[in-house]
């Protein structure tokens, strides 16, 4: 077990459960003096077999939904006035691997994450992202729900 976390990986996906996890993750980085890093990913996936096949504009459309999510966790950040160095990311591809591999390529002590996200079939499968990067990850995964 780590002592300390000093990178810290938060995966949002502007549900409820992303939003606490983001919470938690500032708090443990406060306590380590820990950098954090924000992702969302784009789930590619659902634009295969979009109408018309031009899924450009629904792809602009979800990254700028993206990118207000990070946006308003920043601002919910310095409203807090949370003193953690942080950064962003917002990636394409299958969630699953994508929280992975970003997590090996920057070398992360934990990943917090919701138990849940949007996804209609995470409440059936109760997350099953969550469950695939509990099993996978390089380093501590925390949960919250």
């Amino acid at each position: 077990m780590v002592d300390e976390y000093k990178n810290i990986l938060v995966a949002v996906d502007g549900s409820e459960q992303s939003k606490k996890a983001f919470d938690e993750a500032i708090n443990i980085a406060k306590r380590n003096k820990g950098k954090l890093t924000l992702v969302t990913v784009i789930d590619t996936a659902s634009f295969t077999g979009t109408t018309g096949g031009n899924s450009i504009p629904l792809m602009q459309e979800v990254h700028e939904k993206a990118q207000n999510i990070i946006t308003e966790l920043e601002q919910h950040r310095v409203t807090e006035e949370q003193e953690v160095h942080m950064t962003s990311q917002i990636i394409a591809g299958n969630p699953k691997r994508e929280i992975i591999e970003l997590a090996e390529k920057l070398g992360t002590d934990l990943i917090v994450m919701g138990a849940t996200g949007l996804g209609a079939l995470s409440l059936l499968f109760v997350g099953s992202t969550t469950a695939y990067v509990v099993n996978q990850a390089p380093c501590n995964v925390m949960v919250v729900k």
